[in-house]
Formats: structure tokens, C-alpha cells, sequence
């Protein structure tokens, strides 16, 4: 069955999110709580009361090939080292610039000793909110936010709305969303591909992001098999534009198809029925 986790109470924390973000992030979560049905949309709430804080070493970088340094710190102040595995990684890091435009799903490593993570990322130019995903040792599972400036930081315009990525090497994935439902037809060459690789524990790893709120929705797909269509129960019940980003691993690489949507009264954005794309970001 598909997990979903929906991230909320943006409402109260936009007005000071350049505020709180910059260097110390904010704790929201947990991203993995239990239910005892899956398949739910979970409404979660900033909940500074964990304790936790995500801190980084720099709040502004210049665009290119960087290196993030950050340490997740508990309610005295002393580094977090001890964390438990989820989806096959002790942390998930998720880097979205806030005009939906780029995207990296990445790993960084551990240095125990000092608890301070680290990651090469490719950065251009523009704003960006990271989403550190993990389930600290004999604690909740956390999503901890914070905000980094790279280069200009200037905005762009969103992406057009999109229902059709194409990705270098043939690769060909199609939206379908019919109520709860988002099923991605993966095609190469024009032929189906039904030999999907897992990634993560799964045949693919969605994550959604709404325009402008920056709210955050993490999912597992429905049992399937492994293609050529990966579904997903999806409900984004607030209107807006959303920014959806496909992982999926074929041939030994993960590959990531990249969508805009809409959800009912929203933003007035452009219109295509496909986008072709260069590859977002993630390690392997």
C-alpha cells in the first residue's frame, strides 16, 4: 500500500519563514508516523517542541558544484549521531528551488564523531528549501526545513503544466490523475518498460511540492509490478500549483521525470502537454 505524508501549518510559519530558516531550520513532522491504515494524508504541524534543529554551516552559496555541510542538533544544542535506517537510507535530503524549477533527492554521509553530514549538490541559481528527512535513534520520525541562497537568487517564472516528460536516453514517462490516483507510464524507445529496478525499497519515490507554501507530500507507490505504470493514491486537497518529481531506477540509474499540476483554483501558469528535461538531481 502506498505511505503518504502531507506536511501543513504553513499557514502560521510562511510570515516568518526568511525569518527562522536562514541557519537554523524548523522542525516539522513526523514524516513517518505510524497510522493504522497507509494510504492516508497525514496533516502535520511545525512542531518546534522536538526540539530539533537543522543546522547549516552556510546559508549562501554561489551556483555550481557544492558542498552542503549541516548538523542536526537536539534540545541542548549537542549534535544527533545515532539514526536508524528508513527506505534504505538514515537520511533522505531534499533540495527544491522555490520556483519549482530544480530539484535533488540526495544522501549525505555521517561523520559520527561530530555528527555533521555532508553532500555534493549542483545548485543553480535561485532560493532553495531543503527537506531533511530521518528517524533519529529511540526517537519520531523528523522533517527538518531550512532555507539556502545560491548565487543571484534571483526568481524565474514556474514551469509550464506539464502531463508528459521526456528524459534523456529515450526515456518517456507519462501523468495519468484520475481521482486519488497518479499513474506514470514509463516508455523507451516507444516501447513499455516492465523491468523497473526498486529504488529506495520501491518501483519509484514521488515527492510533491506546492507552489508559493512550499508545503511538502513524500510517497511510496501502490504493489505493483515493475511496469510500465507505477501508481500513487495522491490527494493535494488545497488548490494550488505543485511541482511533482518521479525517481524511478532502470538500467542501474535513477532517473527523474519532473511535472507541474494543478489542483483546483489555482495560480495562472503555462500550458504544455510536454516538457523535455536534462535529468533533475539525485545520487545514485
Amino acid at each position: 500500500m502506498s505511505t503518504w505524508q502531507r506536511v501543513a501549518g504553513f499557514a502560521v510559519a510562511v510570515a516568518v519563514v526568511f525569518a527562522a530558516s536562514f541557519g537554523i531550520g524548523r522542525a516539522v513532522g513526523p514524516l513517518d508516523a505510524d497510522t493504522e491504515e497507509h494510504g492516508h494524508d497525514d496533516r502535520l504541524s511545525v512542531t518546534p517542541a522536538s526540539g530539533l534543529e537543522l543546522d547549516l554551516a552556510r546559508t549562501r552559496y554561489d551556483a555550481g558544484s557544492q558542498r552542503l555541510l549541516f548538523t542536526i542538533r537536539d534540545g541542548s544544542g549537542e549534535p544527533v549521531t545515532a539514526y536508524d535506517v528508513q527506505h534504505e537510507k538514515q537520511l533522505h535530503l531534499i533540495a527544491v528551488r522555490r520556483d519549482l524549477v530544480g530539484y535533488h533527492h540526495v544522501h549525505p554521509t555521517l561523520d559520527t564523531q561530530t555528527g555533521q553530514w555532508q553532500v555534493p549538490v549542483d545548485l543553480t541559481d535561485g532560493d532553495w528549501r531543503l527537506y531533511a528527512d530521518f528517524l533519529p535513534t529511540g526517537g519520531k520520525a523528523q522533517v527538518l526545513e531550512a532555507d539556502i541562497e545560491v548565487g543571484t537568487g534571483r526568481p524565474t517564472e514556474l514551469r509550464a503544466v506539464n502531463d508528459t516528460a521526456v528524459l534523456p536516453g529515450g526515456y518517456e514517462v507519462h501523468l495519468e490523475r484520475t481521482d486519488d490516483m497518479a499513474t506514470f507510464h514509463v516508455t523507451r524507445d516507444g516501447e513499455e518498460v516492465t523491468d523497473l529496478e526498486p529504488y529506495l525499497g520501491a518501483y519509484g519515490h514521488l515527492v510533491a511540492i506546492r507552489a508559493g507554501s512550499l508545503e511538502y507530500v513524500h510517497a511510496h507507490p501502490e504493489d505493483g509490478e515493475p511496469g510500465p505504470e507505477v501508481g500513487f493514491h495522491v490527494e493535494l486537497p488545497e488548490a494550488g500549483t505543485y511541482g511533482l518529481w518521479l525517481d524511478f531506477q532502470h538500467d542501474g540509474v535513477v532517473r527523474t521525470a519532473a511535472f507541474m499540476v494543478e489542483q483546483g483554483e489555482s495560480a495562472d501558469v503555462p500550458t504544455e502537454e510536454t516538457t523535455e528535461q536534462e535529468g533533475e538531481g539525485h545520487d545514485h
